[in-house]
Order: structure tokens, then C-alpha cells, then sequence
């Protein structure tokens, strides 16, 4: 009866321990192995048919030990498959992240300088026709005023041949000195019109002469003013061609400035719709690679999670084999200690009857 107490104080400590919720030991009951050993010890039934009790039962835990063994490599090859697939799956979502937020940054960052060159495009584009528009209402208005000036110069060369007319038919003897006092004063209008009244003055000063001598003229004062016409007519037909030829180098000036003003805003249109155009490309980029940085940030994130998952479930099977295995070795350890203590009671038991058989013989002797 000791040995049973002993081994059921070992069996105590033993189910003590602490154990996995997962211990495959749970399959087996140890109390009806000790039961079946008492039971037999009890008998008297032999050595050998106890300790075969306690052999099949450590023949039962190896067996199970090995099957745990190859599940429990089972897992690992899992896990570590898993590990790896999630690990490359992480590491690709972080890639294609990265990258798309990159390239994002760069299209966000390139929009926004393409948009203030283009608005600085925009300016000089307004400048451009502003100064242009101005260019046009200055050449239309000297245009008109250089109509006018031309006529005035045509009027005063007319009003010079007319002079030279009536001074042909005073001196022919069919003119008239009134005629000379009209053209005289249509004459002096030109010159007031033209600016040019320095130039006219000597012919009006021959003209009075010839006013006050009528009757008493001679030829060579007609003469004379004859020059004086001719000489003022050169000089305003000259002036004319002046005024013509500051004209035409103003025109000049004038078209090669709206021909260089319409190539800059030709060019300002065309580099506005090569900025547009990009504009258009960036904002397609900016709402492509958010799309794939937003899916890529949730593939990291779903990775991540089933990752975690997984080297939670990983951690778990390690834990549940490393208590299983240890309660195997505890109950192993006990079946040993069984299967000592139990062949220690035998010899005992041998003893004690050797010696009680030895007593009886003596008393029989005797």
C-alpha cells in the first residue's frame, strides 16, 4: 500500500503541472494506468505483466510524441512558407508605396510650378496684346495724321503751281496782281498747315514788292520771284519727300514691330498649350499614382495584418508543442520512476518471502 500512496503523491505532482490547452496527453488517462497497476499489484500478478501496463503506456506517448513531431513540422514548413510569402508581399507594397508616393511628389511638385510659369505665360500673353493693341492705335492714328500732313504738302505745292501760274500770265501780260493777293493767302494757310511758314516768308515779302509796283514792273522782278517760286517749291517738294521717306521708315518700323509682336504672342499661345497639355498629363499622373499608392497602402496593410496573424498562429503551434512535449517527458519520467519503484517492491517482496520461507524452515526443524 505504500508504493501505491508513493506513486499516487507522484501522480499528483505530475497532473500539477502546468499544461498546454493543446496537450495531446489529455488522450491518454494516467489515473487508470495506476488504477490497472494497483490492481495487479494488489493480484500479485507478475513483474512482467506490470511493467508491460507501463510499457504500452510509454509505447502510447512516443507514438503520440512522433505524430506531434510530424505535424508539429508540418507547421513550421507552413509558417515558414507563409512568412515568406507575406514577408515578399510586404516588401513589394512597401516598394510600389514608395515609389508611387515619390512619383506623386514629383507630379504634385511639377504641377505646381507648371501652373505659376503658365500664369506667368498668361501675363506676358495679356502684355503682349495689350502692347500690341496699343502698337495698331498708334500706327492708325500717325497713319491718319501723315494723310493729313500729305495733303497739306500737296495743297501747299499745288498753291506754289498756281502761284507760278498766274506770275506766267503776269508776265505774259494777261494776268492779274488780285489773283497773286488769292493764291497769296491760300499759300500762307499751306505754309501755317506744313510748319513751314520761315520758308514762305521771302516769296511773300517779293510778293508785296510786286503788289506795290504794279504798273511798274520790269521783268527781271518777275524773274526774280519766278526764282523765289521755284526755289520754294524745291525746297518743299523736298521736305515732302523727307516727311514721305520718315513715313515709310516709321511704317517700317512700325509692321517689323507687330511681325515681332504677333511671333511672341504666337509663341506665348503655343508654350501655353504646350503647359496646358502638361498640366492635363500631371493631373493624370497626381490621380494615377494616388490610386496606386492608395492600393498599395492597403495590400501593405492586409499583408501586415495576416502576417501578424500568422507569427501569432506560428508562435502558438511552438508554444502548444513545447508544452505537449514537455508533459510527454513528464509522464515518461513517471513511468520510469513506475517501473523502478514497482521492481524495487518486487525484490522487496522477494526478500520478505525468502526470508518469512527461511523462518518457517528453521521452525520445522526444530
Amino acid at each position: 500500500m505504500k508504493l501505491i500512496a508513493t506513486l499516487l503523491v507522484v501522480l499528483v505532482c505530475v497532473s500539477a503541472a502546468p499544461r498546454n490547452p493543446f496537450d495531446y496527453s489529455k488522450k491518454r488517462s494516467l489515473t487508470a494506468v495506476m488504477a490497472e497497476v494497483e490492481a495487479k499489484l494488489n493480484n500479485k500478478s507478475p513483474l512482467d505483466a506490470i511493467l508491460n501496463v507501463l510499457r504500452d503506456f510509454r509505447d502510447a506517448v512516443n507514438t503520440e510524441q512522433v505524430n506531434h513531431d510530424e505535424i508539429y513540422n508540418t507547421q513550421q514548413a507552413e509558417c515558414a512558407s507563409e512568412n515568406e510569402f507575406r514577408s515578399r508581399q510586404v516588401q513589394d507594397a512597401q516598394t510600389v508605396l514608395r515609389d508611387s508616393t515619390a512619383a506623386l511628389n514629383v507630379c504634385n511638385t511639377s504641377k505646381i510650378r507648371t501652373t505659376n510659369v503658365q500664369e506667368v505665360n498668361q501675363q506676358q500673353y495679356f502684355s503682349a496684346q495689350e502692347h500690341l493693341t496699343s502698337v495698331l492705335t498708334a500706327a492708325e492714328t500717325e497713319a491718319g495724321y501723315f494723310k493729313r500732313r500729305g495733303r497739306d504738302y500737296e495743297d501747299a505745292l499745288h498753291a506754289i503751281d498756281e502761284a507760278q501760274d498766274i506770275l506766267a500770265t503776269i508776265y505774259s501780260g494777261s494776268g492779274s496782281f488780285a489773283e497773286i493777293s488769292r493764291v497769296s493767302k491760300s499759300m500762307l494757310q499751306t505754309a501755317f498747315n506744313i510748319k513751314e511758314t520761315a520758308k514762305f516768308a521771302p516769296i511773300f515779302y517779293a510778293f508785296a514788292q510786286l503788289a506795290a509796283q504794279e504798273g511798274q514792273l520790269d521783268e527781271s522782278a518777275l524773274e526774280r520771284v519766278a526764282q523765289l517760286l521755284d526755289t520754294l517749291r524745291s525746297n518743299i517738294q523736298e521736305a515732302y519727300n523727307d516727311y514721305s521717306a520718315s513715313n515709310a521708315a516709321s511704317v517700317a518700323a512700325f509692321n517689323d514691330q507687330k511681325e515681332r509682336l504677333g511671333q511672341t504672342i504666337a509663341r506665348l499661345e503655343a508654350q501655353n498649350e504646350r503647359l496646358q497639355n502638361k498640366l492635363t498629363n500631371l493631373v493624370q499622373c497626381i490621380g494615377t499614382q494616388s490610386a496606386i499608392a492608395q492600393t498599395a497602402s492597403g495590400k501593405l496593410q492586409r499583408n501586415q495584418q495576416l502576417w501578424d496573424q500568422a507569427q501569432t498562429l506560428c508562435s502558438t503551434f511552438a508554444n502548444e508543442y513545447n508544452y505537449a512535449t514537455q508533459a510527454r517527458r513528464n509522464e515518461l519520467q513517471l513511468v520510469a520512476q513506475l517501473e523502478e519503484m514497482v521492481a524495487e517492491r518486487f525484490d522487496q517482496v522477494e526478500d520478505e518471502n525468502h526470508e518469512r520461507n527461511q523462518r518457517l524452515a528453521s521452525s520445522v526443524g526444530f
